[in-house]
């Protein structure tokens, strides 16, 4: 199973750079949102870097149809 934070590799890969300064421009002009560890290190969420690159899940796009309306009404005219 995946880790929900990109690992040091995958972060190198999509940055094109393996010193964090150098990582943390390259997100930071390109409007991505991370969070800095203790250490340093950006930290980007996997779920949001699928969003950003523009992948999709189909799980989240196939929506439930619309609850039916009802068949009935109410009568309201009986109330005083």
């Amino acid at each position: 199973m995946e880790a929900e934070i990109f690992s040091d590799d995958e972060l190198a890969d999509l940055t094109g750079y393996k010193q964090r300064a150098h990582q943390r421009k390259w997100l930071t002009d390109r409007n991505w949102v991370f969070v800095e560890s203790r250490g340093g290190r950006p930290l980007v969420g996997r779920m949001y870097a699928r969003m950003k690159l523009g992948m999709t899940n189909t799980a989240l796009i196939e929506q439930s149809p619309p609850p039916a309306r009802p068949v009935w009404t109410p009568d309201f005219s009986r109330v005083n």
